[in-house]
């Protein structure tokens, strides 16, 4: 009894297979990645890396977050960068916080004005940020926008104590209600 044959021959299906495997690996999908952060009643967090850095062992890179936290009340923002360090049997984890004046930044009067209201997050510069991520924080009564950089040197497993800079701020505006339409 004869059995039929596949008009395509079986090396250009392994050739084909090869080619597409070949090609769907030369192919590598972005490393997902994802900030935190949350609020509770009149306290935000946030995270966001610091510096990036590439693990030969692991072939990855490898990034250091910082750690956010803004008292809108008290008008402070305080951050830290987590580090793993053992002395003996105990680990520690945080060592030194940097902080920033908030109503110095903003200008704020918190006695006399209005009650400020902060909305913080932290974001991607891309290419541009050599690894390290941007912290803005929005003022939404007086429509000031400050982007603070956390700053910190790694230097033989240990971290010196964090700065907390703020880059820039600025002024924003709220858009202008549409006008009314024309009429004929």
């Amino acid at each position: 009894m004869d059995v039929p044959r596949s008009r395509i021959p079986t090396a250009v299906v392994l050739l084909a297979g090869v080619a597409l495997g070949w090609l769907l690996a030369s192919f590598r999908l972005a490393p997902a990645r994802a900030g935190a952060g949350d609020r509770s009643g009149e306290s935000i967090v946030a995270t966001g890396p610091v510096l990036v850095r590439f693990d030969e062992g692991a072939k990855a890179a490898i990034p250091l977050d910082a750690l956010y936290f803004l008292d809108y009340k008290g008008g402070r923002l305080i951050a830290t960068v987590p580090a793993f360090r053992q002395t003996g049997a105990v680990p520690h984890l945080i060592d030194t916080f940097a902080e920033r004046d908030l109503a110095v930044d903003f200008q704020l009067r918190l006695e006399s004005g209005p009650r400020p209201h902060f909305l913080m997050t932290t974001g991607s510069l891309g290419a541009y940020s050599a690894g390290w991520a941007p912290l803005y924080v929005l003022e939404t009564t007086t429509n000031q926008l400050g982007i603070y950089r956390m700053q910190t040197s790694q230097t033989a497993g240990t971290i010196s104590r964090p700065r907390l800079d703020l880059v820039e701020l600025r002024s924003y505006t709220r858009p202008l209600s549409p006008a009314p339409p024309a009429s004929p």
